[in-house]
């Protein structure tokens, strides 16, 4: 099709990795830029995109969309340079804390729009939300460009029955955004076989959210970060982390996705959009970095770590810290009990969290024997415990070391940590635990909806007895709808044969 044009180009600019500046009709629309260290100081975008800060921040725009509130799209010292005139649109989570923190930064214009509702910025140019609609706040956007779309998925699941279909450019992520398998201390045989796992894994949901979609073409984003912090070096390592470079997995994608074009766009480039996208290369843009280069000309920023308070947390401090998580969360843990360590430059706390605990922090002693172990330096810990971050945004930083016993995860105690400080996502937890809707297929009733993370399992695969989640690949056995890999929560499932349970 050709795209309505009246001397203002229909294009799309990249900013780096899940950064975009969308023009269509002389509308401009800015998405998720990011260019100040994220996580503890530890996530840098790659390759280095600050020579386009001063473009971002000078340009006027008309509209800005950040999907959610981590911090390599939700960037707060950039948004705190922008007018704040400017409508933004985001997502309506149930913790409504994307419209609260707009607020708190003087925004006056906030369009928070729901699962599948559209907002149009001008005659044909129309956005439409998707969120995921499980207990995570995560978002993307449908970008309706008089009939061009482009569908910008950054990081975010939303179910695969609820995705659109007619796609022409899909922006999705390729690389990994999760400190599992990385930060655990597996043995170097284990651990590659566990990357091999989960980059597989990655892998299998792009494809089949570019088939589902019917995209035309894909444009890589939303990865991978690196990490200048020399303490944290490791993770830039591309064949021995889950966060590989595009050109890593390039042809594993050609040989899925053959039929599909691919956009490789690097900070500074612009795509003009029509039925044949046409990319236009930013005179001496970085396609790659020298890593060391990059280290010392973000010193300052990175090192910055160093510079927060590092007194040792008391076993006080602890206690008030976990009983106040517990308090907010009493419905959720339910009988919930487990053992954990708590590790800090040679200081050691044993915790018991659940309704049954009654002194539940035990400073230099092994009374249990812990299901997890959290190693983290008083820097990470203090951090956490005066709620200057949150779980999630410290396990992402990769400066927390994890051990479990077995090893197998723990749905409730890691939802505990990285959702908790926001009660309104573990409700939201117990809601999907207890919903009682059911599909069939292959000669199965079974719950539609995966307890892990409440993926719709109608494109669930079902293969020699084994059920396997489309989303992060959580299996079940499929007589017993016994967890055979993933987790430990179990999935409802019975022969046809049977008459359904009420």
């Amino acid at each position: 099709m050709e795209l309505y044009s009246d001397g203002n180009h229909t294009a799309l600019r990249y900013l780096g990795h899940a950064g975009f500046i969308a023009s269509h009709r002389g509308v401009k629309l800015l998405i998720d830029p990011w260019f100040f260290p994220a996580f503890l100081h530890s996530w840098f975008p790659y390759p280095n995109n600050r020579d386009l800060l001063d473009t971002v921040r000078d340009e006027r725009f008309d509209f800005l969309y950040i999907s959610h509130a981590h911090e390599d799209h939700y960037d707060e010292r950039l948004l705190r340079m922008l007018d704040r005139s400017i409508t933004v649109i985001v997502p309506k989570y149930r913790s409504k804390i994307m419209v609260k923190r707009f607020s708190a930064l003087g925004y006056e214009n906030v369009v928070a729009l729901g699962h599948k509702e559209s907002y149009e910025l001008t005659l044909g140019f129309t956005v439409t939300m998707y969120l995921d609609t499980s207990h995570k706040e995560d978002s993307g956007l449908l970008l309706d460009l008089d009939g061009y779309r482009f569908l910008d998925l950054n990081d975010c699941n939303t179910p695969m029955s609820e995705l659109p279909g007619d796609v022409d450019l899909l922006a999705a992520q390729y690389s990994g955004a999760m400190w599992y398998p990385n930060c655990y201390d597996y043995p170097p045989d284990v651990m590659r076989k566990k990357v091999e796992t989960v980059r597989g894994d990655l892998l299998d949901t792009l494809y089949r959210k570019v088939r589902i979609t019917g995209a035309k073409a894909y444009l890589p984003s939303a990865g991978p970060a690196c990490f200048l912090d020399p303490e944290l070096e490791a993770y830039n390592d591309r064949d021995a982390t889950i966060f590989p470079q595009w050109e890593d997995v390039a042809g594993l994608f050609a040989a899925a996705c053959p039929e599909v074009g691919v956009l490789r766009l690097f900070p500074g480039d612009t795509v003009q959009l029509a039925d044949t996208p046409v990319v236009e290369r930013t005179p001496g843009a970085r396609t790659s970095e020298d890593l060391a280069s990059y280290r010392e000309l973000r010193r300052d920023e990175w090192s910055a770590f160093y510079d927060e308070p590092a007194e040792p947390v008391t076993a006080e401090e602890i206690e008030a810290y976990f009983a106040k998580l517990q308090s907010w969360n009493k419905r959720f843990l339910n009988d919930f009990s487990k053992d954990i360590r708590l590790v800090a430059d040679g200081r050691m706390w044993d915790v018991r969290l659940g309704r049954l605990a009654e002194r539940f922090v035990i400073e230099g002693e092994e009374p249990y024997d812990p299901e997890y172990t959290l190693l983290l330096c008083p820097r990470t810990m203090r951090a956490i415990i005066e709620e200057r971050t949150g779980w999630e945004e410290a396990l992402l930083s990769m400066r927390v070391g994890l051990h479990r016993e077995p090893d197998v995860f723990d749905l409730t105690f890691m939802s505990l940590l990285r959702y908790g400080n926001q009660p309104v996502q573990t409700m939201q937890m117990l809601r999907e635990r207890q919903n009682t809707e059911t599909i069939e297929r292959d000669g199965l009733r079974m719950q539609r909806y995966c307890p892990h993370a409440g993926e719709d399992l109608t494109h669930a695969t079902i293969c020699d007895g084994i059920i396997e989640c489309p989303r992060h690949h959580w299996k079940w056995e499929a007589d017993t709808g016994t967890c055979v890999d993933g987790g430990t929560l179990p999935l409802r499932v019975e022969p046809l044969d049977q008459p359904a349970v009420p």
